[in-house]
């Protein structure tokens, strides 16, 4: 598939119309994401990584029903395990001494995309998030 580059002159937003509306849409799902998490408004950016990976992921009609990585990769990415952004989890310790837990409370903000494997699925990425939750585990 490829795509034809086109040009657009500068100071005129009626050109800009599709890049507009998609960052719109980005944007609403980064307020609902992180208004449902309840973290903290300094994510906004992992809100906003996330939300493009799950665009990238979700079907579309300029595609014909097909997502932008499968068109690009030839293949579907299984979906069934992923959690919800901002899912309090468990996550691995690396730093912890012998004696110390070796997990800690954090918070699911998605995958590391510059994680060198096929998909970027390789680790997943977890914010220290302090909650009430965490803190009566403590």
């Amino acid at each position: 598939m490829r795509t034809e580059r086109v040009l657009t002159v500068h100071d005129l937003p009626q050109q800009n119309r599709v890049a507009r509306q998609l960052n719109e849409i980005l944007a609403e799902k980064v307020h609902a994401m992180l208004y449902n998490s309840g973290l903290l408004h300094f994510l906004w950016g992992e809100a906003v990584n996330h939300a493009t990976w799950l665009k990238n992921h979700t079907s579309t009609k300029a595609l014909e029903g097909k997502t932008p990585f499968e068109a690009v990769h030839g293949k579907l990415l299984n979906l069934a395990g992923l959690p919800i952004w901002g899912a309090r989890v468990w996550a691995h310790d690396k730093d912890a001494s012998k004696i110390d837990s070796c997990a800690r409370f954090g918070c699911w903000v998605g995958y590391k995309i510059q994680s060198g494997s096929p998909h970027g699925l390789a680790r997943q990425k977890v914010s220290g998030c302090q909650t009430e939750h965490a803190n009566r585990n403590r």
